[in-house]
């Protein structure tokens, strides 16, 4: 029996969603493994879901030559979505700190552009790549577990790396919402941004989360 075009298709399509399952599969054992080890890292078990990266990502008006960097890409659910939704044009940079998953997005996303290295070095990457100030940061750093000292050197970096009505993005789990770090950080960010805006809950992540979301910089502290 000959083989259609049609089936050609449904087969390799069929093998690119084995071959992506396969891929979170490994990405989310090793961020389980991550998160045993050294849990203050990455904040939780599991990687987010889509259902977060797509309210981190909504209602942001973009058009090409924005730039947006994304903290902590981790096994990519935000940079997915970002890859498929952004209007083209746009400039990305994706900061992550683990090795492992710094190659894994490199290898995954390969016309996407990725720097293996810290949050609080943004605004210096921006210049080491030619790139202008961040229309939008996402973060999908674990603020609630970081120490205070860090949370304000990423805060003064994002602050420095974002233009003057740019937004910043991250999300915290509404379990963790009360512990002492993620209080102090909510309290600090108000210090670097002129507007917060409606906090909004994510139902379908593991665990539950809420988006927190700040827009236009506060100029003091820019160099």
């Amino acid at each position: 029996m000959k083989t259609t075009s049609t089936d050609q298709i449904s087969k390799r399509e069929l093998l690119k969603k084995i071959n992506l399952h396969g891929h979170r599969l490994k990405d989310a054992l090793h961020f389980v493994s991550r998160f045993i080890r050294k849990p203050s890292s990455v904040g939780s078990i599991w990687p987010s879901s889509q259902h977060l990266g797509k309210v981190m990502i909504e209602n942001i008006p973009m058009k090409a030559g924005d730039v947006i960097i994304e903290y902590g890409p981790g096994t990519g659910p935000f940079t997915h979505l970002l890859r498929d939704y952004i209007p083209q044009g746009i400039e990305y940079l994706g900061i992550e700190h683990d090795h492992r998953l710094y190659k894994g997005l490199c290898a995954r996303f390969p016309e996407m552009r990725f720097h293996h290295g810290s949050a609080e070095d943004a605004p210096a990457l921006l210049k080491h790549y030619g790139l202008a100030p961040a229309r939008l940061i996402i973060s999908g750093l674990p603020f609630a577990n970081m120490p205070p000292p860090l949370q304000e050197r990423i805060l003064q970096a994002t602050q420095k790396a974002l233009r003057s009505d740019g937004i910043f993005r991250t999300f915290t789990y509404l379990l963790s919402g009360i512990r002492p770090h993620a209080v102090h950080f909510r309290k600090m960010v108000s210090r670097y941004f002129l507007f917060h805006h409606e906090r909004k809950k994510v139902m379908r992540n593991f665990p539950p989360a809420q988006v927190l979301s700040y827009s236009h910089p506060i100029e003091r502290g820019r160099s």
